[in-house]
């Protein structure tokens, strides 16, 4: 098994960054000619870019994986995948879809042994684009409330805050905010057009290189939506009846919604500003953060947790809503789990094929050296990728505890006297955020960090928040689990923390005021 550790994951991200702007141009060229349009490369990174990524990601990781091995392929179909849209697509890489991952291997191969595309096969005729939903009374109640004509639209914004924080926040602002999510339906049955997609993968000639395998594969990959159904799409969504804002914000849409992305394009060539929130872990702590770099690229302006890029002064800190539960501490230590696919979706600083095992391992030890596991409660991941994770900590760890799942994160972690996190993500800044006494464990092989948030997490490793190991954590849990406020109301370990939060978690009770002030700022000097 190929191991995805830092070093494999530095290398190939580094490597796509060289072949980005090329693959970049290549894609408009392809939908600018199947439309016979003259459209920028800005204007289909913010609709295609995400997708675009993510698509080399898994070519390279096809192209790795498959190093040194045998391949001895048979001379089969290679199916490609008809998708409609692109969280279609997503869908296909992360749920570690053995067939999906197994077409991707074989087309790359294929390539690289210079094959004849009469084994190319698509896996449907027609594909069937339906994206959208009927809002909610609740929805429908707050848009009642705001202007029809928003000077700032928002959609899909990070609030984890209490939905009446939210409320309050959009009747405030309703003469000049709004909140659109903009889940109009859109249905659409579109034919695919096979002759295209082989012809203009064949133009490319033989696969001399990794960039001529991505331009081979590209036409043949495009979600439908972003091809066939692109022009149909995009002129049914022109045609809602949204007034253009001067400026749209999100925090999470510019990822895969593609309602949001054909409006954000369009309107940004009229005048209006694109402005796009940090929505999770990572962001300026990665040493490289794929997304980050996409969101911060297509967006007029990125709004960080804290943190700041000297080589990038589009990135701005802006406090997001500060995650709220009611505090009803009790006599639990929780142990807060992540899980990832068996299959590599994405070239990540995370669990990947060959580090994914660790992550179990450390788990399982940090739990059978935990000396009082009857306060212990386990969160498991959300989803079960096949690996069975609680199967199998309930045979090695018996008598072990698993939470049902009946109470979300933000109570579970008010609740518990400790959280411990067994991987670096989002949760642990949210605990960090909330002064809940937090611990981590995770792989020094498989996560790296930027040179600028080092220092930060040397302070937490050093006052005993992050830990390398699951016996590490561990017996740091045996010393304080009794009483974790011995240790967190320390002036040291409060350093450390508040530190840290202030660049990488900086949540703050006031973030309305900061918000419109900014808003208001971007109006005036752009609009």
């Amino acid at each position: 098994m190929y191991t995805w550790d830092k070093k494999a994951v530095s290398s190939g991200l580094l490597e796509i960054e060289n072949l980005r702007d090329s693959a970049l141009q290549e894609l408009k060229n392809i939908l600018n000619s199947y439309n016979q349009w003259n459209k920028s490369k800005e204007y289909y990174d913010i609709i295609a870019g995400d997708w675009l990524e993510h698509f080399i990601h898994l070519l390279w990781i096809a192209k790795e994986e498959g190093k040194g091995s045998k391949t001895n392929i048979i001379n089969s179909n290679c199916i490609i995948p008809v998708t409609s849209d692109i969280r279609a697509y997503d869908q296909l890489r992360w749920q570690g879809i053995s067939e999906f991952h197994e077409n991707i291997n074989r087309a790359v191969t294929y390539l690289i042994e210079k094959k004849p595309f009469s084994y190319w096969k698509f896996s449907a005729k027609s594909s069937k684009i339906e994206f959208g939903k009927k809002p909610s009374s609740a929805y429908k109640a707050l848009k009642f409330l705001s202007t029809k004509k928003p000077e700032v639209l928002i959609v899909e914004p990070y609030f984890k805050c209490c939905r009446r924080e939210v409320i309050v926040a959009l009747t405030k602002w309703r003469k000049w905010a709004a909140l659109d999510n903009l889940t109009y339906l859109h249905k659409l049955e579109v034919n695919l057009n096979e002759k295209w997609r082989l012809d203009r993968a064949r133009a490319v000639g033989k696969a001399d290189g990794f960039l001529d395998i991505v331009k081979i594969l590209m036409p043949l990959h495009l979600p439908v939506v972003l091809l066939e159904g692109f022009a149909r799409t995009r002129e049914t969504i022109l045609k809602l009846p949204i007034q253009r804002p001067k400026i749209i914000y999100s925090a999470n849409a510019l990822n895969g919604h593609v309602t949001f992305k054909i409006l954000a394009s369009e309107w940004r060539q009229k005048g209006t500003i694109l402005l796009h929130h940090q929505h999770g872990g990572g962001y300026g702590i990665d040493r490289i953060h794929a997304l980050e770099q996409f969101e911060s690229r297509v967006a007029d302006r990125f709004y960080s947790w804290g943190w700041k890029n000297t080589s990038n002064t589009k990135v701005q800190p802006l406090s997001p809503a500060p995650p709220r539960a009611q505090e009803r501490r009790q006599n639990i230590i929780l142990l807060n789990c992540v899980d990832y696919p068996a299959k590599a979706y994405r070239i990540h600083f995370q669990p990947m094929p060959g580090t994914i095992n660790k992550l179990y391992l450390e788990t399982f030890t940090f739990v059978k050296n935990l000396k009082n596991q009857s306060i212990l409660l386990i969160r498991p991941y959300m989803h079960d990728y096949g690996t069975e994770f609680k199967k199998i900590m309930e045979k090695t760890c018996p008598g072990t505890k698993f939470d049902n799942f009946s109470k979300n994160n933000f109570v579970r972690f008010s609740e518990s006297r400790l959280v411990v996190h067994n991987y670096l993500g989002t949760s642990y800044l949210e605990t960090l955020a909330l002064d809940i006494p937090t611990v981590c464990f995770f792989d020094p092989d498989t996560y790296a960090f930027r040179e600028e948030a080092q220092p930060f997490l040397d302070n937490l490793e050093r006052v005993g928040i992050l830990h390398r190991s699951g016996r590490s954590a561990a017996t740091f849990v045996n010393e304080y689990g009794n009483n974790p406020e011995k240790w967190w109301l320390q002036h040291e370990t409060q350093k450390a923390r508040k530190e840290f939060i202030h660049r990488y978690a900086n949540f703050s009770p006031d973030w309305q005021r900061h918000w419109e002030t900014e808003f208001r700022s971007v109006i005036a000097e752009n609009c």
